[in-house]
């Protein structure tokens, strides 16, 4: 969600009304930046944490993962659609993201509303430089590009069925092609909102498609946020102890949380170091309680990650873009989607180490943490930060914004 807030607090300040709309349980953490919200139907925590969502994190099967993904989101398409269609009928223009494209393309061409794409992983948009990520078994010009295609080949027998479906209740014209060849027609403005220090924009790409580095709050913004205030017993544990490091994995689902509680336990037993546990929205059960470790459902990332040494966490785009905008050497223990990729690239650039969960163990961690304290990782990392902090990528994406829509005020 931050890098939509970032996005609507930038448009805001170039004088746009912005709603930003999210599953329902992000109301207050929207709305306490002052952004107008409005509300998607469903919980996505109470998904993620539903009996049958964590039978199926526990497989730690990203393929797994995706099925019950799209299970979800079929099973709840009425009224899904509904508060789609509510939502659009309140605004001129539309930023979507990829994984509602079956929805939010369909309703914006019935309605005639021009809509642009943004996106927080790595690039899907074809080019002969690199392979689909995850599909990196060869690199040359050929494969490269037949990565895409056939990846876009199974998006497709994911959403067909949606797709055609939704698109006939409207009362449109029957596809006679994917939805992302006929997306892919139209032009539309396509933006990855990452960082073209770690992945560069292909010179292959058409100009509709865009690398405008990461998005991030103004700090400003994070000072009065009533979910971004440091409790006392926080500033104290800080305060009181070398620089801890930061594990904590938002809004991805964790399935063994057992195997973290083990590992913990080992790391308080074996080594001096010191834990910042963020649960988030995992269900952590019998943490252990020790002088080494604290417990926070959410830290802001802006205040705290200056106060640690390392970050161990899941692999979104957003919180790795924290973490080295803070100089802080990253570990990656990756679970589905583009977190892998993310893993690589930071192995690749030297700047952290990457961990599948399912290869995860006590020491593949401490073999991790010793590897991120060397100097030549750490420089790294501030060289790469500095790059991060120097791109806005925010003042970017919204340049990009207004000139597509031709709308500046």
């Amino acid at each position: 969600m931050q890098p939509y807030i970032a996005l609507a607090l930038g448009l805001t300040e170039n004088g746009h009304q912005v709603t930003l709309a999210a599953p329902e349980n992000f109301a207050s953490f929207v709305e306490g930046f002052g952004i107008a919200f409005h509300p998607l139907f469903g919980n996505a925590e109470e998904g993620m944490n539903s009996p049958l969502g964590q039978s199926v994190l526990q497989t730690e099967n990203t393929i797994k993962l995706m099925k019950y993904f799209f299970k979800v989101l079929r099973s709840i398409k009425v009224p899904l659609r509904k508060s789609y269609l509510d939502g659009f009928d309140k605004v001129d223009f539309i930023i979507a993201n990829l994984a509602t494209l079956q929805i939010t393309s369909a309703i914006a061409e019935k309605q005639n509303k021009k809509i642009a794409f943004t996106y927080f992983m790595p690039p899907v948009v074809p080019t002969a430089e690199f392979p689909l990520a995850d599909f990196d078994f060869l690199n040359f010009p050929l494969y490269n590009k037949f990565t895409y295609k056939l990846a876009y080949t199974f998006y497709w027998k994911f959403i067909k069925e949606e797709t055609v479906e939704f698109r006939e209740e409207l009362g449109l014209p029957v596809l006679k092609e994917s939805l992302i060849r006929h997306i892919g027609k139209q032009k539309l403005l396509d933006l990855y909102c990452l960082s073209p220090a770690l992945i560069p924009q292909p010179k292959d790409w058409d100009e509709n498609h865009k690398i405008t580095g990461f998005l991030t709050v103004p700090k400003h913004y994070r000072e009065n946020h009533p979910l971004d205030e440091i409790s006392p017993a926080l500033n104290n544990w800080l305060t009181t102890g070398e620089k801890p490091i930061y594990m904590g994995f938002g809004s991805n689902g964790v399935g063994n949380t057992e195997k973290f509680v083990s590992i913990l336990n080992e790391i308080f037993t074996k080594t001096n170091e010191r834990i910042l546990f963020c649960t988030g929205w995992g269900l952590f059960e019998n943490l252990p309680v020790h002088k080494n470790l604290f417990v926070a459902k959410y830290v802001n990332h802006e205040a705290i990650l200056p106060k640690c040494k390392a970050g161990i966490f899941h692999g979104g785009a957003g919180t790795l873009a924290a973490m080295l905008r803070n100089n802080l050497p990253v570990i990656i223990i990756s679970f589905y989607t583009d977190q892998p990729t993310w893993g690589k690239i930071i192995e690749r650039m030297n700047l952290g180490v990457h961990i599948p969960i399912k290869k995860l163990s006590f020491d593949k961690l401490l073999a991790a943490l010793k590897h991120v304290q060397a100097d030549d990782v750490k420089r790294n990392v501030a060289k790469i930060g500095q790059q991060i902090i120097n791109e806005n990528g925010l003042e970017n994406a919204v340049r990009e914004i207004e000139s597509y829509f031709n709308y500046r005020i």
